[in-house]
């Protein structure tokens, strides 16, 4: 039963600091000052406003990036060795993706030697918290993986998780740290254990989530050929609890950096130990092959005869909501319709400036302000995500008949029943 007794006063005057460079760090964070903390980011870009930049997708997230700098509860330092080295506090909070390994050692041998509480975050191999949190002199060492990032905005699914689990190196720990009490006083519900049980806690969650979204993915096939709509199969899905409900959604496959990260681990781990990796060969495999679908979809369509077609896209991201594209079936299906010389618009005001970075300006990639501005020169719409509040018109699709490839099963039935042109999503064999 969780206990919401009030928080212990000594976090207002609690500094903590929190050492990464990614959006799951920042939204800590900004977590931490939103609970009342006092917080020193270390990162890696020159100034606060650079580091900002590359989150204005997440408005929440941004509002109280600002708040915290205008009221002094957010201290932006750019990382060195040293700045730890000399820093104090009562708290440690260190984010381990994107940090190579002689950037890991050195901040290692820097944390050992504090005396404060140390706490680590990321997706790594089993049991290097575990081993990690031998080599320090502090007793209080945590472990918290993010599984709990089910919102668009981080920020909104860090301060108010819906899970949230604890690794502790000595049983008891982990509720006498104010930071850590201030998070499972938010939590819907939490789980406190030693290090490596929560380090394959987290594998075996985010794998298991693969598989579902891998087989969901296998099952909109055959939906295709039985005439079945897949989106009708999974509310039938969910209200068996036994499921759950996370991962029960065909689509292209999933994206981001965890889950394929997982999926790593866990193989590298079987495999040392000549295990079969059967299942997470297979979970990869249907992944990659899920985000050529609808390509293969739109080749068939119009009989091969795709070169120089013009095809408007909505979505980049690799989930709703979000400006991230790593792993999205953007970087797919772009280099598939240009080998063709198709033409491409694509509409997400939110991925656009990443997606102009990563694709360093090139000629072929156009964005669009307006998700039906080119629907008029079109020869198809391909759906991969869709952030925006309304639902697509299908009103204005129709006055083009323009053909839909819904990659991300936007579409409801009575929707596509309304379209006058064609259409075909994942495993939705309504027409």
């Amino acid at each position: 039963m969780k206990n919401h007794s009030n928080l212990l006063t000594s976090k207002l005057d609690s500094r903590v600091c929190i050492i990464g460079n990614n959006a799951k760090s920042v939204a800590a964070a900004m977590a931490l000052t939103h609970f009342g903390f006092s917080v020193t980011l270390y990162a890696f870009s020159r100034t606060a406003e650079k580091h900002l930049e590359k989150y204005q997708f997440d408005k929440p997230l941004c509002d109280q990036w600002e708040q915290s700098l205008t009221d002094g509860s957010l201290d932006y330092q750019l990382y060195t060795e040293e700045g730890i080295q000399q820093s104090e506090h009562s708290l440690y909070w260190a984010f381990l993706d994107q940090l190579d390994s002689s950037l890991l050692t050195e901040l290692v041998a820097s944390l050992s030697k504090k005396e404060g509480d140390i706490c680590f975050s990321g997706v790594v191999p089993i049991g290097m918290i575990d081993r990690l949190a031998s080599q320090f002199v502090s007793s209080n060492v945590f472990y918290i993986p993010f599984v709990f990032l089910n919102e668009a905005s981080v920020f909104v699914a860090t301060i108010a998780p819906k899970l949230f689990l604890v690794g502790e190196k000595v049983p008891g720990s982990a509720l006498k740290n104010p930071m850590i009490e201030a998070f499972v006083d938010k939590s819907g519900d939490y789980y406190i254990h030693n290090l490596k049980t929560v380090e394959f806690a987290r594998s075996s969650m985010m794998n298991l989530m693969a598989i579902k979204l891998s087989l969901l993915n296998e099952m909109a096939q055959l939906a295709d050929e039985c005439s079945v709509d897949m989106l009708e199969v999974e509310k039938i899905l969910k209200l068996d609890k036994r499921l759950g409900h996370g991962g029960l959604q065909a689509g292209w496959g999933y994206g981001g950096s965890t889950l394929p990260k997982e999926n790593a681990i866990l193989k590298s781990h079987l495999s040392d130990l000549k295990i079969s990796t059967n299942i997470i060969d297979a979970v990869e495999q249907i992944n990659n092959n899920q985000k050529e679908v609808i390509f293969q979809k739109l080749w068939r369509h119009f009989n091969s005869n795709i070169s120089n077609k013009v095809i408007v896209i909505w979505g980049a991201g690799y989930k709703s909501g979000t400006g991230r594209t790593k792993g999205s079936a953007i970087h797919t299906l772009l280099p598939l319709l240009w080998a063709y010389d198709i033409t491409t618009f694509i509409f997400d005001p939110l991925a656009e400036s990443e997606m102009d970075r990563l694709y360093d300006g090139d000629e072929r990639l156009h964005f669009i302000s307006n998700p039906y501005e080119k629907l008029d020169v079109a020869d198809g719409l391909i759906v991969i995500n869709w952030s925006e509040q309304s639902r697509p018109d299908v009103t204005i699709i129709n006055q083009q008949l323009t053909p839909v490839f819904d990659a991300r099963n936007l579409f409801k039935k009575s929707e596509i029943l309304a379209l006058k042109g064609y259409y075909t999503g994942i495993g939705r064999g309504v027409r």
